[in-house]
């Protein structure tokens, strides 16, 4: 004996609602992570010359501390390992030499990474829309009076390029 119709209908009713709700939440979701990706990427070109100060700036942090040790601190503070072993003056320049080279390696890998992207985009004749805004902190205005065209084709350009740069960082994350 069959199952009556009422429920039959009732489950293809859930089964169909279940489907449309998923798939607009994959829409949802997808939409949000381009939107991420392209504000991620935004926020990395905006970091970009502060982060190549930051890095010349470990880069003579480390050689003051190779050349005359870490910076000390009060000689009442202790370092203590979780083990409650004192650390030797020794373990505690190779410590803090490797913390910095660590740092400093991070940040060039990221560097570069922005500058490769960069690269790829350099030849288009709207380059100018995205280091203008981004590194030299120009208008849209400034922009469109060196390139020669209208502020609102900058504002067009630059978001195009920014998503070129989106896919470069983030790969296929940047169209989902």
């Amino acid at each position: 004996m069959g199952k009556p119709k009422g429920n039959a209908e009732n489950i293809e009713s859930i089964i169909t609602r279940t489907v449309r709700e998923t798939i607009e939440a994959y829409r949802a979701s997808s939409s949000r992570s381009v939107k991420d990706a392209f504000k991620a990427t935004e926020r990395r070109l905006y970091a970009l010359p502060d982060l190549r100060e930051k890095l010349e700036d470990d880069r003579e942090l480390l050689a003051e501390i190779r050349a005359y040790g870490p910076r000390q601190r009060s000689k009442s503070i202790t370092r203590f390992t979780k083990t409650g072993v004192r650390l030797t003056p020794e373990e505690i320049f190779e410590a803090v030499v490797t913390d910095t080279e660590a740092e400093i390696a991070a940040d060039e890998h990221e560097i570069e990474a922005i500058e490769r992207a960069l690269a790829a985009i350099s030849d288009d004749p709207y380059y100018l829309a995205v280091t203008g805004k981004y590194i030299d902190h120009m208008t849209d205005e400034e922009i469109a009076g060196e390139i020669h065209c209208d502020a609102t084709t900058v504002w067009r350009n630059r978001k195009r390029l920014v998503q070129r740069l989106a896919v470069r960082l983030y790969g296929a994350d940047a169209l989902r």
